[in-house]
């Protein structure tokens, strides 16, 4: 290849001029260029450089040796140096000996543009002819050789991998910042130019530009920038501008390291310091071969780095395990020594090198043998511990560690080492509250281990006896094969899932509960916990109602409920009921008579009630109910408000029927309880009464007696009776036809006692006040016999009494 050449001096008087001019250029160089050419050629020596410097001295200048882009797309490649005098004897001379290369061309005999650094084809003289002809050759002068490059590398050990991150992010990054390298020798910046150079693609490094010495950094124009530290630049301001990254080898400012660390990086700088700069070359033609890039892909540079044996930090062996898992053959033949370096380790490994290894679990399983993954056994043991003992670390990398262990076969020591507890806590609650996805994922996890799984149904067994047993049926339904020997909370937890799946007719509750206990097995039913557990099941999120709690309550022993602490459910269900529930009575005398001696005192007073008002219903209450009533009721304080409620009305409907046992109304007028009054004369109000009282004039009679009972006994009662008289019995008798008035008085009639003529004076208008009043002055004293809508006096009886 033919390379149009240039010299750029201090040259005595001539056809062109005199002082710094083109000395020397090849006709095939664009006139046009020389302008642009001319700002990259320029010298400045060093600030502290002497002024008048002796050949030795010469001989240690800074050599400028740039690689640069052109407007036209073409190339230049330039060396500069400087030369002390010129023509006339004056100090500052310099001589810049550059050749043209084409966009796409490259330097003679394939050499990159910095093995061109001091090659003995430079010339410091312009030559004599002033149109030389291109330069057909270019001798390497291996100044920056192999071993020198290696003994570079260990020497800046420190400065490689930051430096190397930044080379990658050149070629990345369209607008990414320049590299400014800060050394005391020029050559030491051509090192560094060689090293990125020999770390990128060929057609990267042939394009790279750079320059291995400037003053004035901030106006250089290319990619590496080499400088000095007496530079006419502030370089510590650089290394903090966003413009710039700076490496400063000279104990000055450096940029701070990136945000995120390269992975490529740190493995590039392991190869360098391994001696195994050809990997560069082959992970180029690797990548060239399979369509990636391998500037950018840390994984193909590692995996052939870990091929080799090169000891990577958790980073590399992180990509290498990624890339091997996703690109290479299972009969690739690099498997066992990358394994084995993998295996290795040699720096702590991270979560993600975890997740990594485990991909390769079915490679360590087929070619890894136990000597060479001794290590990793090791490692994964404390990586399992620090995973599992962890609660809120994902789920994933922990699984994938487990199927590490099983393939490295290292599962026995794991189940039986400090790692199990913990583990089998993060596992159990995966089961427990997992998305059906980590239900899933532990069941495959769990399948190669028998022993964990022992441990792990222990675990859930234990929370079924003390926990919520309804939880458990999702675990179990990740488990179908599981062996539930021994576990017999699991296996009413797996009975109750058959029984109660969609689509199936859900048995009633007592049956469950009986299917339940028939699957714990005969020797385990009467054990409380197992009770607990099945009814747990069985009652889930509704109470029972009072039907389904008797049935159960028969059904059980009484040792075995008692025992399982179940009396206090059963009680609830009975307290709790509605006042309308048929069974609730009946359940709250079973309780009384199966549970009397664990009753406390109030939920005995308040079921003695329920009872009760079951009787009263049932019209089986024995006369002076009344009387227990008022008695039983400050012992049940509170008072559930559906027993109040029922207790009322069922009080309430017996003492307003027509014929009662006498003293129950009187009881009732003499007691001032509210509560019981309120629910009578709402009773009294409704419906029922009033049609009564106008469909039969003997029931009207009765209300009539009734409601003059016990008269200024109690002033609650004396509001109670003289409303129900006015405003419940006075309308219907006013609209009564003059048959059913008349049917009324016969009905008095025969009660005796004057209540006929009683009867007479209230209904006239304007009579009632009076009326009420001449009784009132005979101490409450009412005519009649005893019987009536709640009773009345027996004649001749004290009142009050």
């Amino acid at each position: 290849m033919n390379l149009p050449q240039l010299h750029y001096t201090s040259a005595a008087p001539g056809p062109d001029g005199s002082g710094f001019r083109f000395t020397a250029v090849s006709a095939a160089l664009p006139t046009a260029l020389l302008g642009e050419v001319e700002q990259l050629v320029g010298y400045e020596p060093p600030r502290d450089a002497p002024g008048r410097p002796t050949p030795d001295e010469l001989a240690v200048f800074p050599v400028a040796f740039s690689h640069n882009t052109l407007s036209d797309g073409s190339r230049l490649l330039c060396r500069t140096v400087y030369t002390g005098t010129d023509y006339s004897g004056r100090y500052g001379n310099f001589h810049a000996h550059a050749v043209r290369l084409p966009e796409d061309g490259a330097l003679p005999g394939g050499l990159l543009p910095i093995e061109a650094w001091e090659s003995p084809s430079w010339t410091d003289r312009t030559p004599e002819e002033r149109d030389p002809g291109p330069l057909t050759t270019l001798t390497p002068a291996r100044r920056v050789d192999r071993a020198g490059l290696i003994r570079f590398c260990r020497a800046r050990a420190d400065r490689l991998e930051p430096f190397l991150a930044d080379v990658r992010a050149l070629l990345r990054t369209p607008d990414a910042p320049q590299l400014l390298v800060v050394e005391r020798d020029s050559a030491d910046i051509a090192h560094w130019i060689a090293v990125a150079s020999a770390v990128l693609p060929r057609d990267r490094a042939d394009r790279l530009t750079f320059t291995t010495y400037t003053r004035r950094p901030q106006l250089a124009r290319q990619q590496i920038v080499g400088t000095l530290p007496d530079a006419d630049f502030d370089l510590a301001g650089a290394a903090a501008d966003h413009r710039y990254r700076v490496h400063d080898c000279t104990g000055g400012h450096s940029s701070p390291a990136r945000r995120e660390p390269d992975p490529w990086a740190a493995v590039a700088a392991r190869v360098w310091l391994a001696d195994r700069p050809e990997l560069f070359a082959e992970a180029a033609r690797s990548g060239h071969d399979t369509g990636r890039h391998a500037d950018h892909d840390a994984g193909l540079l590692a995996v052939l780095a870990a091929r080799d044996g090169i000891a990577l930090d958790a980073t590399g062996r992180t990509a290498a395990a990624r890339a091997a898992h996703e690109h290479t053959r299972a009969d690739d033949p690099l498997w066992p020594p990358l394994l084995t370096t993998l295996a290795a380790g040699g720096t702590d490994r991270t979560p993600e090198e975890w997740t990594a290894l485990a991909s390769l679990a079915e490679e360590f399983s087929r070619l890894a043998d136990d000597t060479a993954t001794a290590p990793l056994r090791g490692d994964l043991h404390d990586a399992l511990d620090r995973a599992a003992a962890d609660p809120d670390s994902p789920l994933g990398p922990l699984l994938a560690l487990l199927g590490l262990a099983d393939a490295l076969r290292a599962d026995r020591d794991i189940t039986y080492g400090g790692t199990a507890p913990a583990l089998t806590a993060r596992l159990t609650t995966a089961l427990l509250d997992g998305t059906p996805e980590d239900r899933r994922a532990v069941r495959t996890a769990l399948a190669p281990h028998g022993t964990l799984t022992a441990t792990v149904l222990d675990s859930l067994d234990q929370h079924a006896a003390t926990g919520d047993p309804g939880r458990v049926c999702h675990a179990l339904a990740e488990l179908p094969d599981a062996d539930l020997t021994g576990h017999p909370h699991l296996r009413m937890a797996r009975e109750f899932g058959a029984l109660t799946a969609d689509g199936r007719p859900r048995p009633d509750r007592p049956a469950l509960l009986d299917a339940l206990l028939k699957a714990a097995g005969a020797e385990h039913r009467a054990e409380p916990s197992v009770l607990r557990a099945a009814f747990r099941l069985v009652q889930g999120e509704r109470p029972l109602s009072p039907l389904e709690a008797g049935t159960m309550l028969v059904r059980l022993p009484a040792a075995w409920h008692r025992a399982a602490g179940l009396d206090e459910v059963f009680i609830r269900a009975a307290l709790d009921s509605a006042p309308d529930d048929r069974e609730a009575p009946d359940l709250a005398k079973a309780l009384l008579a199966h549970c009397a001696s664990d009753l406390a005192p109030r939920q005995r007073a308040a079921l003695l009630l329920l009872e009760l008002a079951g009787e009263l219903t049932s019209g089986e209450a024995q006369p002076g109910f009344t009387e227990r009533a008022l008695a039983v009721r400050p012992q049940a304080a509170p008072l559930e408000p559906g027993i109040e409620e029922r207790l009322g009305t069922a009080l309430a409907d017996r003492l307003l029927a027509e014929r009662q046992p006498p003293g129950e109304l009187r009881a009732l007028a003499h007691s001032g309880d509210g509560t019981l009054l309120r629910a009578y004369a709402e009773r009294a109000r409704g419906d029922g009464v009033g049609s009564a009282l106008r469909r039969s004039p003997s029931y009207a009679a009765a209300c009539f007696v009734a409601w003059h009972t016990a008269s200024g006994a109690d002033p609650l009662w004396e509001r109670t009776r003289t409303d129900l008289l006015a405003s419940v019995l006075k309308p219907v008798v006013r609209r009564m036809p003059a048959e059913d008035v008349d049917a009324l008085l016969e009905s008095l009639r025969r009660r005796g006692g004057g209540w006929a003529e009683a009867f007479g004076d209230w209904h006239r208008p304007g009579v009632l006040g009076r009326l009420g009043g001449r009784w009132r002055g005979r101490g409450g004293r009412a005519p009649g016999p005893a019987y009536g809508p709640g009773d009345i006096e027996r004649p001749g009886e004290e009142p009050g009494r």
